[in-house]
């Protein structure tokens, strides 16, 4: 990164204003608000190298959503824990509805093997299978049915 070549305010004055020593009000006010024009231009140039900016455009249906969930939060903090939250989630497989819906088929296809199964031979050890099949069942019925 490029360091501001001045280190500070009465170094840029001292610069600026050393054929004139006795520099009127104004010219110093005015000396003043160009070393800040300059440092902030350069603050800007810098923390953009180091930060990548995005502006974002929002429809008024997402807006309303927004405002709505943020509570007492400002637009761009709410914004921001939502990216943080999102990226510190664990990486989670990700399933579509479809491929849920294809497994719920098949464990209900499985527990009906399983209940044939208990129809033929009772045992204890069974009936625990059927049970776990179930809670699993259940379990996926309100992941598809919230």
């Amino acid at each position: 990164m490029e360091s501001f070549k001045y280190t500070s305010l009465h170094q840029y004055l001292d610069c600026v204003l050393k054929n004139n020593p006795n520099a009127s009000h104004a010219e110093v006010k005015e000396a003043k608000r160009e070393y800040w024009k300059l440092y902030y231009t350069h603050y800007r140039k810098e923390k953009r190298t180091s930060r990548k900016e995005f502006t974002l455009g929002f429809y008024p249906n997402q807006l309303q959503q927004i405002h709505l969930k943020r509570g007492s939060q400002t637009v761009s903090k709410f914004l921001y824990e939502a990216i943080n939250r999102e990226l510190k989630l664990e990486k989670e497989m990700a399933f579509d509805a479809e491929t849920l819906s294809e497994i719920h088929l098949r464990l209900m296809q499985l527990i009906s093997l399983v209940e044939e199964l208990l129809d033929t031979e009772v045992l204890e050890e069974i009936t625990q299978v059927l049970e776990r099949l179930e809670v699993l069942e259940t379990s996926f019925s309100h992941i598809l049915n919230p």
